[in-house]
């Protein structure tokens, strides 16, 4: 009788056992699978709040006072992104430069300093110089486009990893011809042309002592020195 009982209590405690191990495994499961779900819909979460802004939208959001007038932000591909902190150089640079092709484009084209130029619907970047045709109101019924322009200009000191990485590739996807890009700390400047298929062709680094020309306006020189001094 009592190798029965105990032989009925170890079968017990067996089977308990068992029941336990099944419960266990299948609580282990339920937490994976709650764990990948809730890191998936955090993932979609993430995708679905991302919010893209047009260039009506971004002008509202200056109406309405949450863009001043003098903060230093450009839409970029949808995204309203802070610009870094102008420098001395990078200022003086800007200055020397309206200085020097001012009276080199006389009657040519005109030039913008740190005017929009409306890319797209979800892009208006402020390049430091823009070369544009020539059009008798000034530009004042809207911003420049594409097409309106000759060449644009970035002077980049800090800002050279997001001139070059990020609004040099945005130049060349919106078709602008050419893009220089005056690199101060390494002492030379590149000039991106001829975009194909959303890319430059081509790339010349011009240092001091040499001189380049736009493509669409090949009477005007500017030199090296004049650009990086």
């Amino acid at each position: 009788m009592n190798r029965g009982a105990s032989s009925l209590k170890t079968m017990r405690w067996t089977f308990e056992t068992w029941i336990y191990s099944v419960l266990v495994q299948v609580l282990l499961v339920g937490i994976i699978i709650l764990v990948e779900a809730v890191m998936e819909w955090g993932s979609m979460s993430v995708q679905v709040e991302r919010r893209l802004f047009n260039v009506d939208e971004y002008y509202r959001l200056a109406e309405v006072g949450i863009l001043h007038e003098h903060d230093r932000v450009e839409l970029i591909e949808g995204e309203i992104l802070r610009m870094s902190p102008i420098g001395s150089r990078h200022t003086s640079s800007v200055k020397r430069l309206n200085k020097v092709l001012s009276p080199k484009l006389d009657g040519l084209a005109t030039l913008g300093v740190q005017d929009p130029i409306r890319l797209d619907e979800y892009s208006e970047p402020q390049p430091d110089i823009s070369v544009l045709k020539l059009r008798d109101d000034l530009y004042s019924e809207r911003h420049p486009m594409p097409e309106d322009v000759l060449l644009l200009i970035e002077v980049s000191d800090s800002s050279l990893d997001y001139d070059r990485n990020v609004k040099v590739p945005l130049y060349a996807r919106a078709g602008i011809p050419e893009v220089w890009l005056a690199i101060l700390a390494q002492d030379h400047v590149e000039a991106y042309s001829s975009p194909v298929n959303g890319s430059y062709q081509d790339v010349r680094i011009v240092r001091r002592g040499e001189s380049l020309s736009p493509e669409m306006l090949p009477s005007v020189v500017v030199s090296a020195e004049e650009i990086l001094k």
